[in-house]
Formats: structure tokens, sequence, C-alpha cells
């Protein structure tokens, strides 16, 4: 076996370069000249180049975009002052401790979050923003301890907490903002997840996670662990116990005792109305337009193979209500409801759901205007058939298995 150092799978990082990955960063040093400032030190340029599988084109052309998306945004300027008093409360996430590498741990009790309420109570624009205000505060964390520990400290150890995850999450408008979130990271924060650790993962977790996987980069969706049911041993090995809450198998508790150190730590919860912007309406952007003639109705079909598919359902017309069902066709060619067809007020709020299809055959989603002999309606629709994926199939995250 060849043992020179250019034969040597290295990781990229600053004390673990090749020669011709050292001869990338000098380089790449010179190319982005024009644009580098102070703060872009070797260990941030090799982030990007990471990133970019140290191709120079593609590195330079993600690190000229983000220092000028970085100048237009003031990123550096941004702070809590600036996000809504809603986010600040519900937003789940948090820290409250370092691993034993020394680097921060964020926990995500991303299971708890209502979704639809904060979108119902924020702008998108400001959800993002309060996420780069996460991003920017975590970098500040990192550079603190490198000065504490007197050596270079870089990545966040990120624990999602799945506990009551279910279907209502997997609400499009709210996986198309959590993926805007992930692409910003992605591109403007590179490199920055050093391990992803999911806990409490339901049975409709792959599924989610296929929808989210498109938009994170081969290197961070290797750094996923799916943990089993002995997780809480699993994040003691790499988190001491007084850096993790007691909740989250650690030693360290919030005033009075509190297991979740929510005084440092975001748990979401239910979001009340009353924080609802007025006349906001939440839908995507890519619903079908269909004229639904008086008396007529539309119908979808979808042939499901696989048990404990979903089926994502949104709706809206322009004006009047709309009666919406979904019957599934049984062998014997009799028709089951699996919704209820029922009529709904759709002109005046939008409405969506998830079902899930634990058998398989044809499903028959249909949007019924046939009582009304007077009225057309403008239909504006999305369906879609997600479908379980095989868990087999997923190679870049690792599934840590029970001891």
């Amino acid at each position: 076996m060849c043992c020179h150092p250019c034969c040597t799978i290295m990781s990229g990082t600053l004390d673990n370069l090749s020669y011709k990955q050292q001869e990338k960063l000098t380089k790449f040093r010179i190319n982005v000249a024009d644009v580098l400032e102070d703060h872009h030190d070797d260990h941030v340029l090799l982030r990007f180049l990471r990133a970019r599988k140290f191709d120079l084109t593609s590195s330079e052309t993600l690190f000229r975009k983000d220092v000028k998306w970085k100048k237009e945004m003031q990123t550096s300027a941004l702070s809590r002052d600036d996000i809504p008093e809603i986010l600040k409360k519900y937003w789940p996430g948090g820290t409250c401790g370092f691993d034993k590498e020394g680097s921060p741990v964020w926990i995500d009790a991303i299971g708890r979050s209502d979704f639809k309420g904060l979108l119902y109570s924020a702008k998108t624009s400001d959800i993002i923003k309060h996420n780069i205000v996460i991003a920017e505060s975590l970098y500040k964390l990192m550079e603190q301890q490198t000065l504490k520990l007197g050596r270079h400290v870089e990545g966040v150890a990120y624990i999602a907490d799945m506990e009551k995850f279910g279907l209502h999450h997997l609400w499009k408008p709210a996986v198309d903002v959590f993926n805007q979130n992930a692409s910003v990271f992605e591109q403007h924060y590179p490199e920055t997840l050093k391990r992803v650790f999911v806990i409490n993962a339901p049975k409709i977790f792959p599924l989610a996670y296929s929808l989210v996987k498109p938009f994170l980069q081969e290197n961070t969706r290797k750094k996923v662990n799916i943990l089993g049911s002995n997780w809480k041993a699993v994040l003691l090995q790499y988190i001491d116990a007084e850096n993790l809450p007691m909740y989250w198998g650690g030693t360290a508790t919030g005033p009075d005792g509190d297991p979740h150190c929510t005084h440092q730590i975001v748990v979401g919860g239910k979001v009340p109305e009353s924080y609802y912007i007025k006349d906001r309406v939440v839908s995507s952007q890519d619903l079908t337009r269909y004229d639904l003639s008086r008396g007529s109705c539309l119908e979808l079909k979808y042939d499901v193979g696989k048990p404990g598919s979903i089926l994502r359902y949104e709706f809206k017309t322009e004006s009047h209500d709309l009666a919406f069902g979904i019957r599934r066709i049984a062998e014997d060619g009799g028709k089951v409801d699996v919704l209820k067809k029922q009529r709904y007020n759709c002109h005046l709020v939008p409405e969506d759901g998830e079902i899930s299809l634990q058998e398989p055959g044809r499903y028959v989603v249909r949007f019924d205007n046939s009582y009304s002999w007077i009225k057309a309606k403008t239909l504006l629709y999305l369906v879609e058939l997600l479908e379980p994926v095989d868990e087999t199939q997923e190679d870049e995250a690792e599934f840590v298995q029970e001891e």
C-alpha cells in the first residue's frame, strides 16, 4: 500500500492537509484576494474548499457569492433585537454547553415545534433572518472557545430531537421554509456542522428526511447519525454530562431544576393565535389552477404501492365553498372513504392536511362542485404522494445500532 502523503486521504482541515490540498489553498487565496477581509483566515477558506471538494472554480464562485450576500444582508450587524418576539419564544433551539472537543452543542426540539403557527405569525424573511442570527452567534461562540482553549475550535454538534414529530410537520409551506434555511446554511455557512444526531426518530422520519436531503450537500448528509433507543449513552460519548440538559441525558438543569434548560433552549410549543398576523395567508407558491364548471368535479388518481405512504394536500378557491374527499378503490371495486367528503369554506381559509395511507391500492382525490348548478369555481390546489424511503438505500446517513 502506498504511504506517500499525496495518496493519503486527509480531512481538509488546516492541521490535516495533503500536499495537493495545501497547494489549492494557496491558489484559492490568490484567486479571491480582491474580496478577502481580515476575518477570512485559512480556516474560513478551507470550509469553502471542503464544501466543493477542493474544486477551485466552484469554491471561488461559492465564496464570492457569500461575500456579496453577507455585505448586502449585513449579517455581522444583525442581532436578536432585529427578531420578532414570536420567533424568540417559539422557534425551537438553543445551546447550553460544548462537546468534548470544545465545539458548541445546538439542541433543536424540532418535534415540539408548531411550524404552522410560526408561519402564520412571522414573515419568511424574518425566519431566515432569525436563523442567520443563530448562525452568527454560533460562530462567535466558536471564536470564544478558540481563545479560551488556545486551539482552533470549529464545527457545531447538532442534536435534532424528533419526539412528537408527526404528519402535521410535513405541511408543505413549512417544509419549504425549512429547506430555504437549509440552503442558506449550506451556501453561506458551509461545513459548519460537525456531527448531526437525530434522536427519537418516528417511523415517518426517512420520508421526512427525503424531503430535506436534496437541499443538503453530500458532506453534510454523511454527518447525519440516526440514533436508536440508547441515544443518551451515545450522546454522552461525545458530550460530557454537565454540558447536556438532564432531559437529554445529562446533568445540567435550569432555574428551579428545569430539566430542559429553557432559560437557554427554546423547546417550541403551540403558538397562541394571538400572535397570528391579521389577514396573513400562508400558501404554497406552486399551486395548480383549475376551473371547475358548475355541476362538475375534478378527480386525481394515485396508485399507492407502499404502506405508510402519505398524501399531502392543499387547496383554496377564489370564491365560494367546495367539497373535498379522498377514497380508496377496494379490490372488489367498492369505494372506501379515507377522508369523508364534505364542504369547506376554502375561499376564506385555505385547507391543507396530510393523510397516512396504510393500505396499497388506488386512491382517488375528489374536488367536487357537483352540488352547485349555478356557480363555477376557480380552484388552486396541490396534491402530492410521498412514499416511504427504503432505509437500506440511505447510505449517506449512518444508522447507529443499539447495543
